[in-house]
């Protein structure tokens, strides 16, 4: 049995990321075994041009003096809707969900052509990082 399926597009699309900042700090011996993971989001919603803006910013520190910083902006656009309102779960859940695994494929990167060990960020709960962002969004 082969139903059709309609599936409908979001209002809400993916365009590009861009590192915009890259920073690591790094001794001869470090390993970078016990890692404390910080991460600042921002928002910007641009209503007349149906565009969001998300930017991360990560910082990782070890206590033998790994010191690693990216920022990662991401570009989204969305259609028409009735109220931003109907957006919410798009901006504030989907988009850090969605940039998350470049930011975590880059840093595994950096930190393992640095010469300690490759640092593979765990899997985050991006509800908890949503609230975070929502509070930290302005709209233009």
């Amino acid at each position: 049995m082969n139903k059709e399926q309609n599936i409908t597009q979001a209002p809400f699309r993916f365009n590009n990321f861009i590192i915009a900042e890259s920073h690591i700090k790094i001794e001869p011996h470090t390993k970078a075994e016990s890692i404390e993971i910080h991460i600042d989001p921002k928002g910007i919603i641009f209503e007349e041009k149906k565009q969001f803006e998300i930017q991360l910013l990560v910082s990782l520190k070890s206590n033998d003096n790994l010191d690693v910083s990216v920022k990662i902006i991401g570009l989204f656009e969305f259609k028409e809707v009735e109220k931003l309102e109907n957006l919410k779960n798009y901006f504030f859940v989907n988009a850090p969900a969605i940039i998350f695994p470049y930011l975590r494929s880059y840093i595994s990167a950096l930190t393992a052509l640095s010469g300690c060990n490759t640092i593979i960020l765990p899997p985050m709960n991006m509800t908890s990082l949503g609230e975070n962002l929502e509070k930290n969004t302005i709209k233009k």
